[in-house]
């Protein structure tokens, strides 16, 4: 006769939850998002990316407004690479782009640090150093050409007021001077949009780290170094990155004051992408400029996003020996 064997009783051991079991979504779900975006996303579609579609593909062809559109292939490219206005124009881009980017990011911060103070009436300067953001480059660009006059100008003006006439100049018919007094003008118009960026950022950092820096011994230029200026690192990337796209695109403000002149000694690219499209109805060698223009925007944004990207922090070499110490 067998006996019957007991095993002991297995219980099963709970899984972990890993979550809150939802139930499926359904297609109407799935689907109501996109209805949310769609508007957005068919106004970007239609009035951004399908231009610079239609551009480029513009810019292999020869046309001028009255013959039959021709193709042209690379030939654009190559003449625009070869002319002598183009590149010239481009170089101006360049030196526009490093003097502009680098006077509003040094002066922003300054400023910033100053009228981040809890003082009376700061925010009056506030609003001062914000103004000229909201002006029109078309009006920004009428009042300082009536500034730089040789005649009625308040530049030449307030030289004769001092008794320093012989240092009166005609700016912007200088070949010499009538770049950075254009230079001059857009630090002054968009220093203070920049300020505001540099605020935003010197407000979300806790009070506490000064406080404990300066318990330490530490100055205020070494707060500055220390504290400030690593904390404030996406705000500047921001404000360096939207002030090279300015300075690359700049049309408006060099167009109002100086028209590329005197001896296209401020002529931009934009400027003579529209003299080739409107002048010279050459569409398409303007569209190829635009393009090569374009793409030079594409990598110094992705430049600038990568010089300014977080990286992971290292432990120094004494912080590594006091760990295995330790261990």
């Amino acid at each position: 006769m067998k006996t019957a064997t007991f095993s002991p009783i297995r219980r099963a051991t709970p899984k972990p939850l890993t979550g809150v079991q939802r139930p499926g979504r359904s297609w109407r779900e799935r689907v109501q998002p996109v209805f949310w975006i769609a508007p957005a996303l068919l106004v970007l579609i239609y009035f951004t990316y399908l231009p610079i579609l239609l551009e480029i593909c513009l810019s292999f062809f020869q046309a001028d407004g009255f013959k039959p559109v021709t193709w042209a292939g690379w030939q654009n490219y190559a003449e625009a690479l070869q002319d002598q206005s183009f590149l010239p124009a481009l170089l101006n881009n360049f030196w526009y782009g490093v003097l502009t980017v680098c006077g509003k990011i040094s002066v922003a911060l300054g400023l910033a640090v100053i009228l981040n103070q809890s003082l009376r009436g700061i925010g009056i300067f506030r609003t001062v150093f914000f103004l000229p953001v909201v002006l029109s480059f078309v009006a920004v660009g009428i009042i300082w050409t009536l500034i730089y006059n040789y005649n009625y100008g308040i530049v030449n003006a307030a030289l004769d007021w001092l008794r320093l006439g012989g240092w009166k100049q005609d700016w912007l018919g200088n070949p010499q001077l009538a770049f950075p007094c254009v230079v001059l003008v857009d630090l002054w118009k968009w220093t203070g949009f920049h300020v505001v960026i540099y605020l935003a950022g010197l407000q979300s950092i806790p009070g506490e780290l000064y406080e404990a820096a300066a318990i330490d011994g530490a100055g205020l230029w070494q707060r500055f170094i220390r504290i400030t200026v690593p904390l404030l690192k996406p705000f500047t990337a921001i404000n360096v990155l939207l002030a090279s796209l300015g300075a690359l695109s700049v049309f408006d403000l060099v167009y109002v004051m100086t028209q590329g002149g005197p001896v296209k000694a401020t002529n931009v690219v934009m400027i003579e992408v529209y003299n080739q499209a409107f002048q010279f109805n050459r569409f398409g060698y303007a569209a190829a400029m635009s393009t090569i223009l374009l793409a030079l925007i594409v990598v110094i944004s992705l430049l600038v996003l990568r010089l300014f990207r977080d990286r992971p922090e290292t432990p120094s070499a004494d912080a590594r020996l006091q760990l295995r110490r330790s261990t």
